[in-house]
């Protein structure tokens, strides 16, 4: 560590011990340790600061399997910290076996009933003594049952479950930011009663969760954020949020999932972010005009059949203000792909990041397209497919590099420095729209 940064740790070590204790929440686990060692005052400090972020990946070596001394040492460290605090505000608690890091929890192998005893005592200890932030990540052949005091934390406020079961009635009245993440879902009903159960939550996420038919959001006031990641079956068939304050809504299908999507009592709904096929994507946007943000991520296998999407289009969604997007498509459907978009919504901006799957190809060939709009801007007459070069007044390019250079260019002059591209760079098309031709 640099003299400056000795400098400013000590006078950080100077402040009251609870400010320094909130500014040591922030820092991860070999952070909080390596700043022990700075100074005698640091290390009282240390001594002084409930650490609760334990994972296992450390206790695993490359040929043996020391997860019951990883939970030992657990178990004795909270009941230490549960000694000498009045409270324990975070709990981070992660166990992997490296020999079943399956993505989809294929080997149904539940734990050894010695170690799954152990864990269990762990839990239930971190989430005793008012504990305000709980995350829980197994990666294991089988999904782990929570003990159901785990379920009934009254002070929790943020809560993070990977590779779980959830199959009793939640009672967590503070909880404002819930994440599930490959979690078995065994009961429809705890979802059901998130209005009674969790009532201030303001940001939900389910990922990749199996056991879901359909999901039902309703009379939560307070909720802003909603993500759904689908990745396995059963099938969802319907999602149906009924929030006036949710602000953004995150969806990614599973493959050709056509899941019955209605946000139309979401009047505040703002940002969009779909992953997924054009048409699915038209579907879900074509009533909901408030939709000012849209992050689109398109796959080439999503692309078939571009040009019977655009026929089938009556107007644009055109009060999108930016539209921000990332290509998985091969060049061919990258030009229909153009049309697609401009025949689907007339955005203010639309926003690519250099280097991010085929989007260096996207932004040449929009350009190209562009360049080539006043030739066919007189020709088009009735053709659908390129009527929104009618309306494109005009347009410029803003090009952010990663070292803060910035530069504002016409078409033509970014078509000529597409080679000096670099990775991550920010290219924001601006366009000015004429709405004029718009029923």
């Amino acid at each position: 560590m640099n003299t400056i940064s000795m400098d400013a740790a000590d006078r950080i070590s100077q402040l009251p011990e609870h400010i320094i204790h909130h500014i040591l929440s922030l820092l991860s686990t070999p952070e909080v340790v390596r700043l022990s060692v700075l100074s005698k005052t640091w290390h009282q400090v240390f001594t002084s600061f409930p650490i609760s972020e334990f994972s296992s990946s450390s206790f695993f070596a490359e040929n043996s399997d020391r997860s019951l001394e990883f939970a030992t040492f657990v178990h004795n460290s909270l009941l230490r910290q549960c000694r000498q605090y009045r409270s324990i505000p975070k709990f981070q608690f992660s166990v992997t076996d490296r020999y079943f890091r399956t993505y989809f929890f294929t080997f149904q192998q539940p734990l050894q009933p010695q170690l799954a005893k152990h864990i269990n005592r762990c839990i239930r200890l971190g989430t005793q003594k008012g504990i305000k932030e709980l995350s829980i990540d197994f990666c294991v052949p089988d999904y782990y049952r929570l003990p159901e005091a785990t379920l009934c934390v009254k002070e929790l406020i943020v809560c993070r479950l990977a590779g779980c079961i959830l199959n009793g009635p939640l009672n967590w009245p503070s909880l404002r930011e819930l994440s599930l993440k490959h979690v078995k879902i065994c009961d429809q009903r705890i979802f059901d009663n998130l209005v009674f159960t969790c009532p201030f939550i303001e940001k939900f996420a389910l990922v990749e969760c199996g056991g879901l038919q359909y999901l039902h959001l309703s009379g939560l006031r307070k909720l802003k954020k909603v993500k759904v990641k689908r990745q396995s079956f059963p099938l969802m068939e319907k999602i149906e949020i009924d929030v006036v304050s949710l602000h953004t809504f995150s969806y990614s299908p599973f493959y050709f999932e056509k899941t019955h999507i209605d946000l139309t009592s979401c009047k505040n709904l703002e940002v969009f972010k779909f992953k997924g096929c054009t048409e699915s994507f038209r579907k879900y946007l074509k009533n909901l005009n408030q939709i000012k943000r849209v992050t689109l991520c398109i796959f080439g296998y999503y692309s078939s059949g571009i040009e019977k999407i655009v026929s089938e289009v009556s107007d644009p969604v055109h009060r999108i203000s930016h539209l921000k997007l990332k290509t998985y498509i091969i060049e061919k459907k990258g030009h229909s792909l153009v049309d697609v978009l401009f025949s689907i919504c007339r955005p203010e901006s639309l926003l690519l990041v250099s280097g991010c799957g085929t989007n260096d190809e996207f932004i040449k060939i929009i350009c190209k397209k562009l360049v080539r709009r006043v030739k066919h801007k007189h020709y088009c007459g009735g053709n659908h497919l390129n009527g929104w070069q009618h309306d494109l007044k005009g347009v410029q390019i803003d090009r952010c590099g990663r070292n803060g250079y910035r530069k504002v260019v016409t078409c033509d002059a970014f078509l000529d420095s597409l080679q000096t591209l670099e990775p991550k760079e920010t290219i924001r098309f601006e366009f000015e729209w004429s709405f004029n031709s718009l029923p």
